[in-house]
């Protein structure tokens, strides 16, 4: 298995001038310590918004962020609790 975007199981999406999303990007980052890196590609509406737009829409996402695992198609919206991402990243 390569580490190319498309083989990452979760996709983060985010945007500029979004608070919650620099809150779990930071968690991410720090209680998790990036632990998960590997396996999320990040999708940021304004560098990437061709992308971003095609992903959303298949998955009706109309608010960042959201984490989503494209196994299963399962969006997470509640992004805000370290329990509930580490669950869903884990799962």
């Amino acid at each position: 298995m390569t580490d190319t975007d498309q083989t990452r199981p979760f996709v983060l999406f985010t945007q500029d001038q979004c608070p919650q999303c620099e809150t779990l990007k930071r968690m991410l980052a720090l209680p998790l310590r990036g632990a998960f890196d590997t396996q999320i590609e990040v999708l940021h509406r304004q560098e990437q918004p061709g992308a971003f737009a095609q992903l959303a829409e298949a998955h009706a996402l109309a608010r960042t962020p959201a984490l989503l695992h494209r196994p299963s198609g399962k969006l997470l919206l509640d992004t805000g609790s370290l329990g509930a991402v580490k669950a869903f990243l884990t799962q």
